[in-house]
């Protein structure tokens, strides 16, 4: 049995109409992703884009800052140096080092949290900087 107030959000999830599953959270998901997926290739990263995901894998090698470090490395850089929380993308990967090059970032937050996260990234990791 569930918790009684996620029944309640249950309900009221499954009588939403349609069109805010399939146009109003889908375009929401989608600026926020656009809006990351820039942030992130104009200080360096390579992003992959993705076709319905709300998180991104971006190749770090091309960040000055982060381009010799392991992926844990890397997002413990990102964590303890820049402010900004991301996953490895080696743990994404069980049976090759594909993941070794990869971070995964998330674009599931609030608009104002993903500009905060911006902001950090462009103090941060913008190219000019060492």
């Amino acid at each position: 049995m569930s918790p009684h107030p996620m029944q309640y959000a249950s309900l009221v999830y499954f009588n939403l109409p349609d069109e805010y599953f399939k146009e109003e959270l889908r375009d929401r998901y989608k600026s926020r992703v656009d809006l990351l997926a820039a942030a992130l290739t104009k200080v360096g990263f390579a992003v992959v884009q993705p076709e319905g995901a709300y998180y991104l894998f971006a190749k770090f090698r091309g960040v000055e800052q982060l381009k010799d470090l392991s992926a844990m490395e890397a997002a413990m850089y990102m964590l303890e140096k820049v402010g900004v929380a991301v996953v490895n993308g080696d743990n994404f990967y069980s049976k090759s080092n594909d993941g070794e090059n990869y971070l995964r970032f998330a674009a599931c937050r609030s608009n104002e949290d993903i500009k905060s996260a911006i902001e950090l990234l462009n103090t941060h990791l913008s190219p000019n900087i060492k």
